[in-house]
């Protein structure tokens, strides 16, 4: 399998004669868009790197980056997660569903 991850959207949401990396709107998916993105406006591949570690986390985690029906501490999948690392509870995190079936260490990597 070859994974392919794209927002092919976005595109249309640019003016063709301005720099696609600079605008005055702010375009993605609540969750995957980085904290910075939406202060300075500009793309960048540290905004890219910031949406595929949401994507990553939300695989290891089992459950989407924004779940408004949630806890207030879990609303927010990325800062959820943020909050357990800190706490030294980072394996607290994992999906459910893998029950213990899965390496420690590399869960941690992710």
């Amino acid at each position: 399998m070859n994974a392919r991850l794209g927002d092919f959207g976005l595109a249309k949401l640019y003016d063709r004669r301005t720099d696609p990396q600079t605008t005055t709107h702010v375009v993605g998916t609540i969750g995957y868009i980085a904290p910075e993105l939406g202060s300075t406006g500009k793309a960048t591949t540290a905004t890219d790197v910031f949406a595929y570690g949401a994507f990553l986390v939300e695989v290891a985690c089992g459950r989407r980056p924004l779940e408004a029906e949630a806890p207030a501490e879990r609303v927010m999948l990325v800062d959820w997660v943020l909050d357990n690392w800190k706490k030294g509870a980072l394996l607290a995190t994992t999906d459910q569903l893998l029950g213990d079936d899965y390496p420690e260490a590399e869960m941690e990597m992710v």
